[in-house]
């Protein structure tokens, strides 16, 4: 797998902001293909929007029978608007021909970012909560030293009771 049709990280999650769907009912607006298509491409996005995966890959992931199908939804997909805006720009490789084969460039894809973006944790949010673990359990440690009860109480006549 090229490093192109990779995700850009192991830890990559998608958030889709709620108002242009609860608020401004995008899913009204666009059909289930076109929001397949979409999600499918966002698992390749970087921080900017931007993505870069084959026809392929997509091809694969959307369950497609073919690269002309996924192509198509690409098209219609980019026709699809939220507020005047695209939900994708597209920008085509040019087309080559070396030794008379047609050769494909490959597409880049810039995902409208008022509808999906992505976050990461970085390794400052895996710290952090590491941090915030160690401190938990040595003020757990020091609560259970300073509650600790000598079991022997010799001197504590409260609790002893006297037959």
């Amino acid at each position: 797998m090229s490093k192109q049709n990779k995700p850009p990280t192991d830890n990559l999650y998608l958030q889709i902001w709620r108002n242009p769907i609860f608020n401004d009912h995008l899913l009204s607006h666009i059909t289930a293909e076109q929001w397949h298509t979409f999600t499918a491409l966002a698992v390749f996005m970087n921080k900017k929007g931007e993505c870069y995966p084959s026809q392929s890959k997509l091809k694969q992931l959307l369950g497609l029978d073919n690269v002309a199908s996924v192509s198509r939804r690409i098209s219609s997909l980019e026709k699809a608007r939220f507020k005047g805006e695209p939900l994708i720009k597209v920008f085509r490789g040019k087309k080559t021909k070396i030794k008379g084969k047609l050769i494909f460039a490959s597409n880049s894809y810039l995902l409208n970012q008022n509808i999906i973006t992505i976050f990461s944790p970085h390794d400052t949010t895996v710290t952090r909560k590491q941090e915030q673990l160690e401190d938990l359990v040595q003020r757990k440690a020091k609560l259970a030293n300073s509650l600790h009860i000598d079991a022997t109480r010799n001197n504590d006549k409260l609790t002893r009771r006297k037959f």
